[in-house]
């Protein structure tokens, strides 16, 4: 009986609060809004008006609807500038019909766009502010023969540019236009441009796209303001171009180049690592000479040193050679032998390998390769590009040993540099000559270690290879080693005291190990020392549109080409090497 009670009170209350069930209104959006029409003409100066149609969800207008109005100054749109055009209002709301009309004022001569926004819709009118007389164009695109792109391409695009010229405008990557881009099929894209001034010059883009939206041809034509007529309509012809794939982006490169003939520094450094090993009492009678050296000829030390020195072994055609013997000229056991038997029986394996390391470094530059990374810009113009090309690696081969040298950690001033590219058809990337500081001695010097010394358990640097070899001098007991061991070998010998050679070893050794490192610089050059120009195909391997790679190392007659100019400080070299770079990313 409550349940009842309660329900009849509810309806009585709901029929006290108007009666029946209540009204939902009619739904306003999604809207569409549309420009009316989308281009119009102001004399500068004067008053001019754009109108928006305004449809509701069912696409009926939709009269009372609030609509905002901005004149849009797009940096990033070309020639938008509104040059002092105002708008009455920023407001208003659409009349019986579903049309919002603005007032505005036109100021100086320019192309701009007035967009309306209402809840969930955005639409745009161009303005056009000319002086004088006008005419309208009609674009009709074809493809210049012989085109490959007819065949595959599905939509043409038309851009118009006011006041422009295809001399400022990359048909491939162009700015947005003020006027709206058209985009049409290609079988049938002529499409008509209204108000066009005669009194300044103007540019017209038209790109072919595929099915994939890559660009498959391009074109540019200007069209002269005084060639037009007023109030008469203009036919213009716009003839595309195949277009090879697009190259901006970063790229991967790789450069295979061999320096032969071999440049002297390469000798210069296997001669100076072959100076450890080559005559029979090395390394001590490279020791001796660096300590030698450090002592002076004319110290009492050095003096006595000299004296036991073993005498110049004759060569078989009877002249003396650098190498010295096991006696001295007065037929003592020479300071040399004494030295070398520091190294006991039979000869450390260290030693031996030397001799290897040493026929690597005479081959250091034989087959090189330059890792290099490509960064692609469209330019300023159609068929300009900007490319920024940077030094990052030398791999340095030996057999099956390489040896990858970073340049950037090396401090060197000018791995990087910058250029104006282009494209010859048909597709092909066309960089001019530009130069670097390679500093190849100094990459290396680095590299050695990891190549040749290393791998046959010596130390990967001549600081810590001279070391090594000293150390492995020793005196009868094993208790001494290096230089204290040759102190106390030699010493006694030359009537001196103990100590007597300890620190001319010291000295001898640091400048063994700086002699064989500044081996290397021979090949660095004084400035620029490596000069690159070249040329690679454009190859879309994705078919996406994009130059998926410069050139291909695998595919005969596809590997891009490089001319190059090698100047070390002698035995500068001009070669040829081939070339390819990978697309890094998208």
């Amino acid at each position: 009986m409550r349940s009842f009670v309660s329900l009849v009170a509810l309806g009585a209350l709901l029929a006290g609060c108007g009666g029946g069930p209540e009204t939902v209104p009619a739904p306003t959006t999604p809207r569409t809004l549309q420009a009316m029409p989308e281009t119009v003409w102001v004399q500068p100066g004067q008053a001019g008006s754009v109108a928006f149609l305004v449809l509701g969800p069912t696409n009926a207008p939709l009269p009372g609807a609030p609509v905002s109005f901005s004149i849009e100054d797009d940096p990033a749109t070309a020639g938008t500038e509104a040059q002092g055009a105002t708008l009455a209002a920023t407001t208003t709301s659409a009349d019986a019909s579903g049309v919002a009309t603005a007032h505005l004022t036109a100021g100086l001569p320019t192309v701009f766009r007035v967009r309306a926004t209402t809840a969930d819709a955005v639409a745009e009118v161009v303005v056009i502010v000319a002086a004088g007389l006008v005419s309208s164009v009609d674009v009709a695109p074809f493809f210049a023969a012989p085109a490959r792109a007819a065949a595959v391409a599905t939509t043409i695009q038309i851009l118009f540019f006011d006041n422009g010229s295809c001399g400022a405008i990359s048909a491939r990557h162009p700015p947005q236009p003020a006027r709206t881009m058209r985009s049409l099929p290609a079988a049938s894209a002529v499409s008509r441009f209204q108000y066009v001034s005669t009194a300044v010059g103007n540019a017209i883009v038209g790109r072919a796209i595929d099915a994939r939206g890559a660009v498959v041809a391009l074109g540019c034509v200007d069209l002269p303001g005084p060639t037009l007529v007023a109030g008469v309509n203009v036919e213009v012809a716009l003839p595309l171009d195949d277009a090879g794939p697009d190259p901006t982006g970063t790229f991967s490169a790789t450069t295979s180049l061999a320096v032969t003939p071999a440049i002297p520094a390469a000798d210069a450094i296997a001669a100076a690592w072959r100076d450890l090993t080559d005559c029979p009492l090395d390394p001590a009678q490279r020791w001796l000479d660096v300590t030698s050296d450090a002592l002076g000829s004319t110290s009492d030390v050095g003096a006595a040193l000299a004296a036991l020195r073993g005498a110049f072994i004759t060569g078989p055609d009877g002249s003396a050679t650098a190498c010295r013997g096991p006696r001295t000229a007065s037929d003592e056991v020479s300071a040399d032998a004494v030295a070398l038997g520091l190294f006991g029986t039979p000869t450390p394996q260290p030693i031996l390998s030397l001799e290897a390391a040493a026929d690597d470094a005479a081959h250091l530059f034989d087959a090189l390769q330059v890792r290099s990374t490509l960064v692609v810009r469209a330019g300023a113009t159609e068929g300009a590009l900007d490319v920024t090309h940077t030094l990052d690696t030398v791999v340095f081969q030996r057999g099956d040993r390489t040896s990858e040298v970073a340049l950037e950690p090396l401090g060197l001033p000018e791995l990087v540099t910058t250029m104006n590219a282009t494209v010859r058809e048909p597709g092909t990337l066309v960089l001019p000559e530009r130069g670097f500081t390679l500093r190849l001695g100094t990459a290396a010097r680095n590299g050695f270690g990891a190549l040749a010394l290393v791998p046959r358990g010596l130390p990967g640097d001549a600081p810590n290879v001279v070391a090594a070899l000293a150390g492995l001098a020793q005196d009868e007991t094993g208790a001494t080693h290096g230089c204290d061991a040759l102190d106390g070998a030699l010493c006694p010998r030359l009537g001196k005291a103990a100590g007597c050679l300890a620190a001319a070893c010291d000295q001898g050794l640091d400048a063994l190990a700086k002699r064989l490192d500044a081996s290397f610089t021979t090949a660095d050059g004084d400035g620029y020392d490596l000069y690159l120009a070249g040329a690679a195909p454009l190859l879309d391997t994705h078919g996406n549109g994009l130059a998926d790679r410069l050139g291909d190392l695998q595919l005969a007659g596809q590997a891009g080409a490089w001319t190059v100019e090698l100047r070390p400080r002698s035995g500068q070299r001009a070669l040829s090497a081939s070339w390819e770079a990978i697309r890094v990313g998208n």
